[in-house]
């Protein structure tokens, strides 16, 4: 792809965040720790994904997991955090895109979670629904980067903005402490 690609911007605009997110989330290595890790998933999906929503004219449907990880969270018998209030936007078809990107390169991290949680005996059917789901999406993943270039040059500085809004985000919810979840 070529430099001025708009996946390889947000990559590089996004990249500070984007590492410390994954630090945030770190290793889950017992169930008690992808209970965590799955009640934040789940404030975070369930807040962005509403936020976002699907508007009839939106170029690219949100793919939801948010209902995959209240399924998840039952089957542990976790409770859900509180809702969290994602910053409304008046979403532009870039802006959106931007916010995307996060949503959908989730399911590139969700290939290694997902073998994390097998190990601890989680499965598609059972714990891990959401990782099996977004692992599953290799070839979704890469329709979205296709779509992702159709945004016009003067309207890239549109879809970081909102990538990294997106990533600020899940930033605050996955180093919030079980009081800050209120």
């Amino acid at each position: 792809m070529p430099a001025e690609s708009l996946r390889f911007i947000l990559r590089a605009g996004t990249s500070a965040v984007h590492h410390q997110l994954d630090s945030a989330v770190g290793e889950f290595d017992s169930r008690s720790s992808y209970a965590r890790y799955l009640q934040k998933t789940h404030r975070f999906r369930a807040a962005v994904e509403a936020g976002i929503g699907n508007a009839a004219e939106a170029q690219w449907e949100v793919d939801p997991v948010a209902g995959l990880a209240a399924d998840d969270l039952d089957d542990l018998g976790v409770p859900a955090l509180p809702n969290a209030g994602f910053p409304k936007s008046n979403w532009t078809g870039a802006s959106r895109l931007g916010a995307l990107y996060v949503l959908e390169g989730s399911s590139l991290g969700a290939r290694l979670l997902l073998r994390r949680a097998e190990a601890m005996g989680l499965s598609s059917g059972y714990g891990a629904r959401h990782l099996a789901h977004q692992a599953a999406g290799h070839q979704r993943w890469l329709a979205f980067l296709n779509e992702l270039e159709k945004v016009p040059v003067e309207l890239q500085d549109h879809a970081l903005s909102a990538a990294e809004s997106v990533f600020a985000f899940a930033l605050s919810i996955y180093t919030e402490t079980v009081n800050e979840c209120t």
